[in-house]
């Protein structure tokens, strides 16, 4: 039997220490969080969590940046805001057996879609990386709320600005194909 958990790590620190330093930079903030109860600077970690048969199976981590100011980069004007970091984690045994597209798909109907409907007609954004990215890109995300490529030598403009505004216009020809 699945099923699904939602809350802030900071419930559930010792469940996921329990797993052990498979994935260190996850470790680093289960650590932090069971030292100090809070992230810094207001960020937040939410997670989903995925149970078979009452075994933690996998968990999708959103580090959540809405509560801080420093995650808007003024551009010409535009302010774009950085909402957060998508991770994923599948337990090894439990690997290639679809549970991480699971995940991402309650990652986005959960925390990412009504995080995004609050910030209508903002430029805001979310970030996926390395795994991550071909299991958000599996969800319904709008195409232009995320950046794939983040971690990178490209500049602020090349890396968010240019293309948000490229997969905006790409959904307007979209649209406009349509009709």
């Amino acid at each position: 039997m699945l099923r699904f958990e939602h809350c802030n790590v900071k419930t559930c620190t010792n469940e996921l220490l329990a797993l052990g330093q498979g994935n260190m930079k996850m470790w680093y903030i289960f650590e932090w969080l069971d030292k100090h109860e809070e992230l810094q600077n207001g960020t937040q970690a939410e997670i989903i969590k995925l149970y078979v048969n009452d075994e933690l199976v996998g968990y999708s981590l959103f580090e959540n940046f809405e509560a801080r100011a420093d995650k808007v980069t003024c551009h010409q004007g535009v302010n774009y805001k950085e909402l957060g970091i998508i991770h994923f984690v599948t337990v090894i045994e439990h690997r290639n057996k679809g549970y991480a597209t699971l995940l991402a798909n309650a990652l986005f109907k959960n925390i990412i879609e009504p995080m995004l409907a609050r910030y209508n007609g903002f430029h805001v954004y979310v970030i996926a990386t390395g795994r991550a990215v071909p299991l958000m890109e599996r969800t319904d995300i709008p195409s232009k709320y995320l950046i794939k490529q983040f971690y990178s030598d490209l500049s602020f403009k090349e890396k968010v600005v240019n293309y948000l505004r490229k997969q905006e216009q790409n959904a307007l020809n979209a649209v406009a194909g349509e009709i």
